[in-house]
């Protein structure tokens, strides 16, 4: 069979289809192995909010209940000791002494301080700084509403935010030590507010005392 000459006006539609076709392929193939990786996608910076609204009307109780203001962090934080009792060794083990009161409460899904939580604090403080050999362990404990994660970061947070005012008030840090247990050793084990109110708190331990 002789080879025929292309007409030109069947070959440029031809031509066209094989530029399609090469530009679908280099298209499929996607980006370059080299090229700039995609970007990540922002990590939370915060915890959410467990879901449940809080309130506690009238509430009151035997130790300090908790939350704190920022303008009190620079002037009531600071402020020095604040004993109205004569303080020994053995003031820890008197029951009738404001050292008895080891508790500081805090409001629903809170880890601030208020000030009648910070003056007991402080007091607390200043018995450490008299007594150095004496080491303590502060106990974050919440409610039960919220994950069990949440609730262990919320723990931790209230337990540094007592440590934080003990070495404002210049305890040693190696006579304290911090520890959450989230929701997992209620106070109380009832339900409703006044059981809640009573499980958000940290404890504070002295070793051999409590």
């Amino acid at each position: 069979m002789s080879n025929l000459p292309l007409d030109p006006k069947c070959s440029r539609p031809l031509l066209m289809a094989f530029l399609c076709l090469g530009t679908l392929v280099s298209c499929a193939t996607g980006p370059e192995i080299g090229g700039p990786p995609p970007a990540r996608l922002p990590v939370p910076t915060q915890l959410p909010s467990p879901p449940v609204p809080d309130s506690i009307p009238g509430a009151t109780d035997d130790a300090a209940v908790g939350t704190v203001t920022p303008t009190q962090q620079g002037r009531d934080i600071a402020g020095g000791p604040v004993s109205g009792s004569s303080l020994t060794r053995g003031s820890i083990n008197d029951p009738g002494h404001p050292l008895a009161r080891r508790i500081i409460f805090f409001d629903y899904n809170s880890s601030e301080l208020r000030q009648q939580s910070i003056e007991l604090i402080k007091l607390h403080a200043e018995y450490l700084s008299s007594f150095r050999d004496v080491r303590v362990r502060l106990e974050g404990h919440t409610d039960e509403r919220g994950s069990r994660e949440y609730n262990i970061a919320l723990g931790d947070n209230r337990s540094r935010s007592v440590a934080r005012i003990l070495g404002l008030q210049g305890v040693e840090a190696g006579q304290y030590s911090t520890l959450s247990y989230g929701e997992e050793v209620p106070l109380d084990e009832g339900q409703g507010e006044n059981s809640y109110r009573r499980n958000r708190r940290v404890e504070l331990v002295y070793e051999g005392l409590n």
